[in-house]
């Protein structure tokens, strides 16, 4: 990992860990008094990890951000477990989403490099396992399947635009 995608980093861990607890924790909408749709942007530190970071270490990573964003949530442990579980399907989902010719050494998983439909399908399968992971530790019970699938396919658009969105912001390059 060269000094500036570590810096990179770095500033992405604590700008998602602040952003999610102090703005997207904060935004929940449902109805009938349950809410369904929520919006979770720090899978993105997982995801812009770069290509050849060493697959226990994007697991330790996934894992300190998650228990950080737990302690300032007082969630007990639940995004540290789902965004874990998002950092070890990593690199199965980069095979899922490999283009024909294989990754390049130097690429990283930005849309810069790998073309934006690529991006899109990894954000949207990442997202996907983090969501069902995430909810399915929520309620931690098979009765609840409906409910962890509503949440998940209303979360799922709203968090990847939003995705799309800070990408376009900010446009990671390393």
């Amino acid at each position: 990992m060269t000094t500036a995608a570590l810096v990179n980093s770095v500033l992405r861990f604590f700008l998602l860990l602040v952003a999610q607890v102090f703005v997207f924790n904060q935004i929940a909408w449902g109805w009938s008094g349950k809410d369904y749709l929520f919006v979770f942007v720090y899978p993105l530190f997982v995801a812009l990890l770069p290509m050849r970071t060493p697959r226990p270490l994007v697991i330790l990573l996934g894992f300190l951000l998650g228990i950080s964003i737990d302690f300032f949530s007082e969630t007990l442990g639940l995004h540290a477990g789902a965004l874990t579980f998002t950092a070890y399907c990593r690199p199965l989902i980069l095979r899922l989403v490999q283009p024909r010719d294989g990754y390049s050494i130097k690429a990283y998983p930005t849309a810069a490099d790998l073309g934006s439909g690529w991006m899109f399908r990894y954000l949207a399968f990442l997202l996907l396992a983090h969501l069902l992971a995430f909810f399915s530790l929520q309620t931690f019970s098979v009765l609840f399947l409906t409910d962890i699938i509503i949440k998940t396919l209303l979360s799922l658009p709203a968090s990847l635009l939003v995705l799309g969105a800070l990408i376009l912001i900010f446009n990671p390059r390393a």
